[in-house]
């Protein structure tokens, strides 16, 4: 089973959950929960701007810098 990210904050997505979209180019986006489509699809919102994602991407960048 393949474990895709989100398109707007970069999170995890496991399989069986979230939202995938298809835009009429044939572009594939997958989101983890409705506030990351609605913010991205409806509202045209960039992820770099707000500071929930920000969050995410910290803690996400924190645990690979563990890992190595």
């Amino acid at each position: 089973m393949r474990i895709y990210t989100c398109a707007f904050c970069g999170r995890p997505i496991p399989p069986g959950t979230g939202i995938m979209y298809v835009r009429a180019d044939g572009t594939v986006l997958r989101f983890c929960r409705r506030r990351c489509f609605v913010s991205m699809i409806k509202y045209n919102r960039d992820p770099r701007k707000l500071t929930w994602v920000r969050e995410v991407t910290k803690k996400k960048a924190g645990s690979a810098k563990a890992q190595k």
